[in-house]
């Protein structure tokens, strides 16, 4: 099969041609229609404590159809040519940042217990976005009870995007979003959001002017070093911080201002199988709709150049490759 395949940091993915990935009883094989390019993936393939090993074939935000089905599972709930999305993990590892071929290639195996499948009336393109709305579910889910409260979102990628998405579906009171790149800001536009404060800026007073007081809520996206004390000055007492952008270098806070504030830090990562399940549910009802966050789809040869551009992004916030275009 046809594969983008990482090799070390600083070099571009090559596609190459390298076996089809060998199921287990237990396990399908996918043919991939549609896979999102992740920001995880753009950190796993630089320097640092997250860098994936050589010969990596990345790809976690997948859809396709089922083209084989391991022997246990023959007569049971899948059947061939079954359209599904999955969770990306088979025995607590994760597919498409190591072992585990991911889905920049033309097939991918899941393992049977965390496949989900996807609606007649829900497109391959719109199933490819249930992982990445199901990251953001699942870190407003972690805020707790949102409904009334005042909301930052710090940075307008695709998870800051989907946090906010969800916080407004949650019913908080006002969600507020810091980020300085014009195109994630008419972004985030036409999602419906209107209110902005400038990261380069005072943010504090700026949030302060549009909501009458400090954030009872924020949801730091971004993962840079300095935020979370940021967000730990900013915080009302007994406010919330949530910890949802991955950081990669070690930072400083200073508790003595978190505990005199009995402030909450809370850190949410990845998600449950019921997040992509009631992801899908509003998806079906038109509660929920991130479609447009999609800005660009490739073909599997264009992954190499793709993948460099969104080192230093410009106007793209979800790329998709379509296994389809050649």
């Amino acid at each position: 099969m046809r594969a983008a395949v990482f090799h070390r940091p600083g070099e571009q993915l090559t596609i190459e041609t390298v076996p089809e990935p060998t199921i287990s009883d237990r396990e399908m094989l996918v043919k991939v229609s549609h896979c999102g390019i992740c920001g995880t993936d753009i950190h796993a393939s630089k320097e640092g404590p997250f860098m994936a090993p050589p010969e990596t074939i990345f790809g976690h935000e997948f859809t396709g159809e089922i083209v084989q089905i391991g022997a246990a599972l023959e007569n049971g709930e899948f059947a061939l040519g079954d359209r599904v999305t999955s969770l990306p993990f088979i025995d607590d590892k994760t597919i498409g940042l190591g072992k585990i071929s991911g889905a920049y290639s033309e097939y991918v195996k899941v393992g049977y217990d965390l496949v989900v499948k996807l609606p007649e009336s829900l497109s391959n393109r719109e199933g490819a976005l249930v992982e990445p709305l199901a990251v953001g579910l699942h870190s407003v889910k972690m805020a707790g009870n949102i409904a009334g409260k005042t909301v930052l979102i710090i940075g307008a990628g695709p998870i800051g995007l989907t946090c906010a998405i969800w916080a407004r579906f949650f019913g908080a009171a006002q969600i507020v979003i810091s980020e300085m790149a014009e195109a994630r800001l008419k972004m985030a536009r036409d999602f419906g959001f209107n209110d902005f404060v400038d990261p380069t800026g005072d943010v504090d007073a700026e949030f302060i002017a549009l909501t009458g007081g400090a954030p009872e809520v924020q949801f730091e996206c971004v993962g840079a070093t300095g935020l979370m004390q940021a967000c730990i000055l900013r915080a009302p007492k007994r406010g919330l911080i949530m910890g949802i952008g991955v950081c990669e270098h070690p930072d400083t806070i200073t508790p003595l201002v978190a505990f005199g504030k009995e402030l909450t830090i809370q850190w949410a990562v990845g998600y449950d199988k019921e997040d992509f399940e009631f992801t899908i549910a509003m998806m079906l009802q038109g509660r929920i709709d991130a479609s447009a966050m999609v800005t660009d789809v490739i073909s599997l040869s264009a992954v190499p150049e793709a993948f460099e551009a969104l080192k230093s992004p410009s106007h793209q916030c979800k790329v998709l490759i379509d296994l389809d275009l050649e």
